[in-house]
């Protein structure tokens, strides 16, 4: 046989990166009873809810996420009793998310986490190296979004 034949496209690298970093992400956090992206969830709603109210509308933004995904992760945080849903007291109409204890218990772990996780993904980078695929990432994900 011979030797497989893939496309050398940067999109294809990009894909797999994103398969293999999402799956490891899963690996890492069925310990914790967390997908990835409820754990990146959950991780936003600890970063910000103290300085502000954060909601749907916020997770559907930052994630690129569609109004019945989110929901759907909403729901399992809360029924895990990771968050809770509590009514906006600067808009009626919409809910704040709120980290229950359980949720706020996994603050550090799932920082150190992604800390492991970036520092492995670069490992075999110098730190210039490093800094420059971050830019590159940066400018690469500026571009998708316009």
């Amino acid at each position: 046989m011979g030797e497989e034949k893939r496309p050398n496209h940067v999109i294809v690298y990009v894909f797999r990166l994103n398969n293999a970093l999402v799956k490891q992400k899963n690996r890492n956090m069925c310990v914790y009873n967390l997908t990835s992206i409820q754990a990146d969830v959950l991780m936003y709603i600890l970063n910000n809810y103290q300085s502000r109210e954060v909601n749907q509308l916020d997770i559907q933004a930052v994630f690129k996420l569609t109004n019945p995904t989110v929901s759907g992760i909403i729901d399992r945080l809360e029924e895990k009793e990771f968050i809770k849903r509590v009514r906006s007291e600067k808009d009626a109409r919409y809910r704040r998310l709120l980290p229950l204890p359980k949720g706020e218990a996994l603050y550090e772990d799932l920082r150190r986490s992604a800390a492991e996780a970036e520092a492995n993904l670069t490992k075999d980078m110098t730190p210039e190296e490093a800094a420059e695929f971050k830019r590159l990432l940066k400018v690469a994900l500026q571009t998708a979004e316009e």
